[in-house]
């Protein structure tokens, strides 16, 4: 049981994640979402873990190099960045141990942080390049509150589990003096999930799957690129692994994907003419290695971009991600009764 409850509480740390990186450019608006993709990499979040109060922390590298070019606009005027980023998601979980409709019930709350430069990308093949890849801007950022008030997780028999979630962002992060600008999304995702969850013998296979809804900007997001009223498109993620474990140690291939499922809403005739207003698409594969160290589990994979679509190069390229959680409390088993004689 270590094992799955230590990778289940780091994925709901992962939950946040995407509220600290990928929002921080004038990007493809579809692409001002408050995950990243790839995040819950390596969590069997089809399962929830035994009742208790779990805490992690989850980092993440982002923007290190690119295998594929993203093809299609950037930002606004077609100019290209990538992203380098340093990002750390600290999550709370409790499963009070009720039941309901036959599921498991767990809730959480999430918040990450982050720092980045935004550089602007003359040789793709030179992404530290400080003359090639001059920094353009940057900035520590909290990132918007991520909030889980609901999971239901189903044990479904012969190593099966499945989970229903509702999970959603407000625009409570960081926000720049100048002018009103915050490199957050200054809007609402609502955010329904599902996860399916193989674990038997050594076999740890997920697929874990989110929708993002959101609303209306009012033109303070990420440098103003979008203008007031925009609404940016729906989004669907998925991250996928299939993990061996013998003995302490875990392996396996990783991927993920986004894209974006409706067009963008009330933009104006220069950001559509500028190409802000495109359909996203993204997918990278990778893999993980995980070490079981009792009371802590460790987990570090990659992923590198394979397909890239109107996205930033730091939602892709090279991104590297570490991963630890532990159990802060767990409620006392119940003493034996004693008879007296």
């Amino acid at each position: 049981m270590t094992r799955l409850r230590n990778a289940v509480l780091g994925g709901l740390a992962a939950l946040a994640m995407g509220g600290a990186a990928s929002s921080a450019l004038a990007e493809e608006s579809g692409s001002f979402e408050n995950r990243l993709t790839g995040a819950t990499i390596g969590l069997p979040l089809g399962a929830l873990p035994p009742p208790g109060l779990y805490t992690g922390l989850e980092t993440a590298y982002l923007g290190l190099g690119h295998g594929t070019a993203s093809t299609g606009t950037f930002i606004p005027g077609g100019a290209k960045l990538v992203l380098p980023a340093i990002a750390q998601a600290v999550p709370l979980l409790w499963v009070p141990g009720w039941n309901f409709l036959g599921a498991s019930y767990g809730m959480s709350v999430v918040q990450a942080f982050y720092n980045n430069n935004t550089t602007g990308v003359v040789n793709q093949g030179s992404p530290f390049s400080t003359t090639a890849n001059p920094v353009v801007g940057g900035n520590y950022t909290t990132a918007n509150t991520f909030w889980n008030p609901i999971t239901l997780s189903w044990n479904l028999g012969g190593g099966w589990f499945v989970s229903a979630s509702f999970n959603f962002t407000g625009p409570d992060g960081t926000r720049s003096s100048a002018a009103g600008v915050t490199p957050n999304p200054d809007y609402w995702t609502w955010e329904p999930a599902f996860a399916v969850s193989y674990l038997s013998g050594s076999w740890n296979i997920t697929g874990n799957f989110f929708y993002d809804i959101n609303s209306k900007t009012t033109g303070n997001c990420c440098s103003g690129a979008l203008g007031t009223g925009v609404t940016s498109g729906n989004e669907i993620y998925g991250d996928l692994h299939a993990l061996y474990k013998f003995g302490k140690w875990s392996v396996g291939p990783v991927g993920n994907f986004q894209v974006q499922t409706t067009g963008d809403t009330g933009c104006s005739v220069a950001a559509t003419a500028a190409g802000v207003c495109n359909k996203l698409s993204y997918a990278a594969v990778g893999a993980l290695v995980g070490y079981d160290f009792g009371p802590v589990d460790l987990q570090f994979w990659f992923t590198d971009t394979v397909a890239s679509q109107n996205a930033a190069q730091g939602t892709g390229g090279l991104n590297l991600w570490t991963r630890l959680g532990f159990r802060l409390w767990a409620p006392e088993a119940p003493r034996p009764l004693v008879a007296k004689n």
